[in-house]
């Protein structure tokens, strides 16, 4: 049985100054009924990503049983973050019991924290590398990405996009993609730089005829997407649930499926065993031309994974320089061009 969500209020301002750990522990005992703080038997904080801190609260309940809880807070504050936290949250609530965690509680600020913060469902299981994983595994994965494909939108208003149409959507992500360009143009390496300007250039090239195919003119509506199904966001229980849904949005189902095959580099039978899951989770009257698009939008989401990485290494990079701390960008500025660098590898293969 999972925790009832308490009820709360908003708190007035000037509370009391408390160290990390001790603000997850009330933060938690606040979200859900059956936690106390005399019962919590550990914190423990995640090696997370670049825009939230993450524990997992592990406590007893009146019965003796042990419940474990995720509590996620923000590094960001503000009007800015609170909307999209309350976003987030609305797509979680929607997903959950399909492909997402019990959400139990999200606040914009509180007693605890000056920032957002949520409590979710702890998922027990694990994280891997899809490279290695078995047809079987695939087909699963495929089949609850297409289940998530399948929610119904009509109430994410706050998700609701300017474009209505696959085709509007591709030039719309298009042009968000290539707009990050610019800003690194002075901070890459010349080689890196090289790189990205022939990519760009023979992208817009493809895009040109591609998006006025007759795959992207079908009148397929916008769905549902998770925005981010990398490795690092699928834990196997032994089923796959997808967790961290902060980039979530209405767009091209293909788009997400292109992403996940270049992000994670699934090979040809991989691939096979991802759509021969999707098909059964899907209406099969737009299998075809989703599966067209994804030859269109890889090498797109590929640059756009290169560039996104590359905006974390000139953070990084800058921060260094400066002798400042980012906690938005923990890890080495290394760990962010290598793995900048690697999609590019696969985008470079790709238009070849």
């Amino acid at each position: 049985m999972y925790p009832r969500v308490r009820e709360w209020a908003w708190p007035t301002a000037g509370y009391m100054f408390y160290d990390l750990e001790d603000r997850v522990r009330g933060y938690a005992c606040d979200a859900v009924s059956d936690c106390s703080r005399d019962r919590i038997q550990a914190v423990t904080r995640f090696d997370a990503g670049d825009r939230h801190i993450v524990h997992k609260v592990s406590y007893l309940d009146a019965a003796g049983d042990t419940h474990h809880l995720i509590v996620r807070v923000s590094t960001r504050r503000g009007t800015d973050a609170c909307v999209e936290a309350r976003r987030e949250a609305s797509v979680i609530e929607k997903a959950a019991g399909v492909a997402a965690p019990l959400l139990y509680d999200v606040r914009c600020e509180s007693r605890w924290f000056d920032a957002p913060a949520m409590c979710m469902q702890f998922v027990s299981g694990q994280q891997r590398d899809l490279s290695s994983a078995t047809t079987g595994e695939l087909e699963h994965l495929g089949s609850l990405i297409a289940r998530v494909h399948r929610l119904p939108t009509d109430d994410l208003v706050e998700l609701h996009p300017t474009s209505s149409t696959t085709a509007a959507y591709l030039v719309e992500r298009h042009e968000q993609i290539a707009a990050k360009v610019a800003p690194l143009r002075d901070v890459l390496r010349p080689s890196v730089r090289e790189r990205i300007d022939a990519a760009a250039s023979s992208l817009n090239e493809r895009l040109q005829s591609a998006r006025t195919s007759a795959s992207f003119e079908t009148g397929e509506r916008l769905v549902l997407l998770h925005g981010d199904p990398g490795a690092g966001n699928i834990i196997w229980t032994p089923q796959p649930v997808l967790i961290d849904w902060e980039y979530a949005r209405l767009g091209d189902p293909a788009d997400e499926v292109a992403y996940l095959f270049g992000q994670l580099g699934l090979t040809t039978p991989q691939r096979q065993a991802f759509w021969n899951g999707y098909r059964m989770s899907t209406d099969t009257r737009w299998l075809e031309p989703i599966i067209d698009r994804v030859r269109t939008w890889e090498p797109v989401t590929l640059l756009g994974s290169a560039l996104w990485w590359l905006e974390h290494w000139s953070r990084r990079f800058q921060a260094d320089r400066a002798g400042l701390d980012d906690p938005r960008t923990p890890r080495p500025a290394s760990y962010y061009l290598q793995n900048a660098e690697r999609r590019l590898d696969r985008l470079t293969a790709l238009l070849k």
